[in-house]
């Protein structure tokens, strides 16, 4: 079967060359280089061509999306050219009058959006890193940084060096200069800070909110701080659960928190109405957990917080009944929003008045700081606030706004009681 450039995507572009073409690419789960791609005699005499139209191809719909000038929305053209800033070579004005009330706001986001053009490019290419049980062969406990995780806990780096080599091979099917080895290699990085960044919030968050002095390595140095003493089973919520923690569950990346953990029992529950659309999790009851690996067990409640409470931890029927939890996490709950936030309210009255410490992760600093503004109105003891040490560091540009940025876990919130 020969290669055959793609007429169009209706989804995101890198997406979509990825779906098509990982089969040839990746045929073993790993990126081959395009040596051993090509060698495969059915993909027919033209497959190189065509890929490179397939990138081209998809490298100008990346580049169509930001065809707009942000300052007035007129499409830059003949009669219009683009002003493009130097810097990032992303943003693109239809003059210096549009421009110039927006340098100072894209200054702030200028690097990041030069960085995403390169993520977008190697988001196309499947599986270039190797991620099994063999990356993790450092210590355990507490990760204090994307440093830390990689130098540290993992042997990521030599991972990504070896991916580094294979994707540079890569480079010129894409049709834009190669950048260097030394950019591709902070990309790829960036890309496994993304893998990473959810379930290492969510163990971190014991430590930070059993001793707020180790947040975001702010506070006293490592040698003036220890760790705080856990107890021997560790009992998370994450409430209003969705795919991503399904995937976390499903991909068995939950049992990093273990390892974070120092080895300890793990009950992570997943609670959320939304776990409906997910049926594979609805065998998983909070009382009868399934083991993910040794030491962590899993549990899932498709419903709202406030049943669960009911039905599970002040449950009299010993059978159903739960542990109180460690900590509750909400991974981006967008309860800035007032919709989102009378939907949330309740549940958060409820963790308040049981004394449940609270983490919550937002995307940018605007989301951070709203949600602030509204939790306050509950007059909550906020411990910590501000950005995440291990926020995945693959930013992506705001479509509502080209001069803001978000990344998972990029801010959050941290909550006691006192």
């Amino acid at each position: 079967m020969a290669f055959e450039a793609p007429q169009s995507c209706k989804s995101y572009p890198p997406a979509a060359f990825r779906s098509k073409y990982e089969k040839f690419l990746a045929p073993h789960g790993l990126l081959l280089p395009p040596k051993q791609v090509f060698k495969n005699k059915k993909l027919g005499p033209a497959a190189e061509d065509n890929l490179k139209k397939a990138f081209m191809i998809t490298v100008n719909k990346l580049n169509k999306r930001r065809d707009v000038c942000p300052e007035c929305g007129k499409k830059p053209g003949i009669f219009y050219p683009a002003v493009v800033c130097g810097g990032c070579r992303m943003a693109r004005y239809c003059s210096e009058l549009c421009r110039e009330p927006r340098r100072l706001a894209h200054s702030l986001v200028c690097d990041e959006l030069r960085q995403e053009f390169y993520d977008q490019l190697l988001e196309c290419l499947p599986d270039p890193l190797l991620l099994g049980r063999e990356v993790l062969k450092g210590k355990g406990g507490y990760v204090r940084s994307w440093s830390d995780w990689f130098d540290t806990h993992t042997s990521l780096r030599d991972n990504v060096r070896s991916a580094t080599s294979v994707v540079s091979q890569w480079w010129d099917y894409t049709g834009t200069k190669h950048p260097g080895a030394t950019v591709i290699q902070a990309s790829l990085e960036r890309s496994v800070t993304n893998i990473f960044s959810t379930v290492l919030t969510i163990a971190n968050s014991v430590f930070w909110l059993r001793q707020p002095e180790l947040f975001g390595g702010v506070g006293p140095t490592s040698s003036e701080v220890q760790e705080p003493l856990l107890d021997a089973d560790v009992n998370i919520h994450l409430i209003g659960a969705d795919k991503p923690e399904v995937t976390l569950v499903e991909s068995g990346l939950i049992q990093v928190c273990s390892r974070v953990l120092q080895g300890r029992n793990v009950n992570v529950t997943l609670v959320a109405p939304d776990l409906t659309r997910h049926p594979q999790t609805l065998s998983l009851s909070p009382a009868a957990p399934a083991k993910v690996g040794d030491k962590v067990s899993v549990g899932c409640y498709p419903g709202l917080y406030h049943s669960f409470w009911h039905d599970h931890v002040d449950a009299q029927d010993p059978n159903n009944k739960v542990p109180r939890p460690t900590v509750a996490v909400a991974i981006h709950p967008g309860c800035h929003t007032p919709e989102m936030w009378r939907l949330w309210l309740p549940t958060f009255e409820l963790l308040l008045q049981e004394k449940i410490p609270i983490l919550l992760t937002t995307y940018n600093k605007h989301e951070h700081d709203s949600t602030l503004k509204v939790m306050r109105q509950l007059r909550p003891s906020i411990r910590f606030e501000g950005r995440n040490s291990l926020a995945s560091l693959l930013a992506k540009q705001t479509p509502y706004e080209p001069d803001h940025v978000w990344a998972s876990n990029a801010y959050i919130i941290g909550i006691t009681h006192d």
